[in-house]
Formats: structure tokens, sequence, C-alpha cells
């Protein structure tokens, strides 16, 4: 009965350190990844915009699983915003054109996400960056070398 007992304080001792922990994570998170492009921002835009030509570049999109919904939210000359599904986690998107240097912009892209104050949740969320982070600088890069590729 004393085994019984110490388990079940540790467990609920144990969770409720992990709950605290977890609320110095933030609740709002970015993850993002940019690149320098040489080209106008007009010959990088149709390629952000156009759903259809994200196979050509975007690496969530290169196979034919279909594993997101996306849907866009708004679009204008700097910026397309995008709302993503996967399951049951819907979360935001966005593709940003800076003009740098003439012949030069930066495409930034980011995803936005917002947590619950489940620790499972929160804690889950460090390795975000991890998961995310490659696919979307590889995308980058094949953006790049079509937009060079193709002026």
């Amino acid at each position: 009965m004393r085994l019984i007992k110490l388990v079940l304080i540790s467990a609920v001792v144990f969770f409720l350190l992990l709950t605290a922990m977890s609320l110095l994570i933030p609740s709002n998170i970015r993850i993002s990844r940019a690149i320098d492009i040489r080209s106008a921002s007009n010959d990088v835009l149709p390629y952000l915009k156009d759903q259809s030509k994200w196979p050509l570049w975007n690496a969530y999109f290169k196979d034919s699983s279909k594993k997101f919904a996306v849907r866009t939210i708004s679009s204008t000359d700097s910026l397309v915003l995008t709302r993503w599904k996967a399951g049951d986690k819907t979360f935001q998107s966005g593709m940003a054109v800076y003009n740098q240097v003439e012949g030069t912009v930066t495409v930034q892209w980011y995803f936005d996400f917002t947590l619950s104050w489940y620790p499972w949740e929160k804690i889950a969320s460090i390795i975000y960056d991890g998961q995310l982070g490659t696919p979307m600088q590889e995308s980058l890069t094949d953006l790049k070398t079509l937009v060079e590729a193709n002026p």
C-alpha cells in the first residue's frame, strides 16, 4: 500500500513540475527561414501566389500524398498568407518578399503556431524547428534555383 501511495504521489508531483516548466515555453511560436534570390519580386511572386506551382519548389507538395490542406487567406504584392491544416492541427504561414539591393529580393517563409497550455503540446513544440526548418530551407533553395533559372 505504501508503494502504491508513493507512486501516485510521485506521478502527481512529476505532472505538476512538468506543467510548471511548460509554462515557461511561449504559447505563440514562429518557425522562419529566408533566402536571397537574384531576381525581381515580380518574378518570384507567381511561384508563391499560385498553389499549382508549389509542387515545383515546395517540399511539402512534391509528393502526391497531400498531407496538408492549404487555403490562401490573403495575397498582396509582397506577402502571401495561408492557413494550413494537417489532421486536427491548424496553423498559419506567410511568405514575404522584401526588395533588397537592385536585382535581389529576400523571401521569408514562416509558420506561426498557437499552443494550448497542455504540457505535452508545449514540450513537443520544441522540436518543431527541427522538423519544419530543414524542408523549409530546402524548398526555398529549390525556389531560388527555379526563379534564377527562369528569369
